[in-house]
């Protein structure tokens, strides 16, 4: 019985994680102030995906820049590059996929150093002051960056040509 309830709660889990960022931005304007609001926010992010996973995700917004590139008329279709250093991650924005070890192994389940050997070594690997609960996870901590960072933060867009964008999108996955 608490499998299929937890089985039933993984399900629903990408609802609830869009209903908490969609009533964060309803309510920006309301009576709360911004921090109190952002406090709430996080908190119900903790509460869903595990505090480990929120603190991480705010530490790289803090600590990685963040380009949206955009093809000429093409407003909606958008790849956002997360750098620091060396490292880059491409995502695509309202699309839960990275190619980081994190979301490979603890999203996917997938063994450990198969995939994605062309990620920096420098990445951190193994995760062993994280809870247990939290090993196993719904998204990856630069998605979740990602979310926080089209709410909270302004963009840096940069106009491509819709090749250059298409190649973008492919090395996304590219294996």
């Amino acid at each position: 019985m608490a499998e299929s309830l937890e089985n039933l709660s993984q399900c629903f889990l990408p609802q609830l994680v869009d209903q908490i960022f969609e009533n964060h931005q309803k309510h920006v304007s309301g009576s709360q102030t911004k921090e109190e609001e952002r406090g709430q926010l996080f908190y119900d992010l903790s509460r869903l995906l595990g505090e480990e996973l929120v603190e991480r995700s705010l530490h790289l917004l803090d600590s990685y820049s963040f380009v949206y590139y955009r093809a000429g008329g093409h407003r909606n279709l958008c790849v956002v590059e997360l750098c620091k250093g060396t490292e880059v991650f491409r995502l695509l924005p309202r699309i839960n996929y990275c190619k980081c070890d994190f979301f490979q192994s603890h999203v996917l389940q997938l063994p450990r150093g198969i995939l994605y050997h062309d990620i920096p070594s420098c990445q951190q690997r193994y995760l062993e002051d994280w809870s247990e609960e939290s090993r196993a996870s719904y998204t990856c901590p630069h998605i979740l960056s990602l979310r926080f960072h089209q709410l909270l933060k302004p963009s840096t867009e940069q106009v491509i040509k819709p090749d250059q964008l298409r190649q973008l999108y492919d090395e996304i996955f590219r294996d």
